[in-house]
């Protein structure tokens, strides 16, 4: 059996709420704040999702930012 993306060593699923774990911590944290969104008035509910957004943003900025760093050697390219 095959271990399914979220799931520690031994197969079990990480708990990350409703939504499964992504194996980034600042994606799981900012995507558990939407669980608040249940508690609060509607009117309230646009600065969470801004908040959110801008993490994940956060987030996906570092990440494209480490894969530019990594050299590409793929065809085409010189090797080092």
């Amino acid at each position: 059996m095959e271990s399914e993306p979220g799931a520690d060593a031994s197969g079990s699923p990480e708990p990350a709420g409703p939504w499964p774990a992504t194996g980034d911590g600042r994606v799981d944290e900012a995507v558990s704040q939407l669980e608040d969104l249940a508690g609060l008035p509607v009117a309230e509910h646009p600065a969470i999702f801004e908040r959110v957004h801008q993490r994940l943003t956060d987030a996906l900025g570092d990440a494209g930012a480490r894969e530019r760093a990594v050299p590409d050697d793929g065809p085409g390219q010189l090797g080092s």
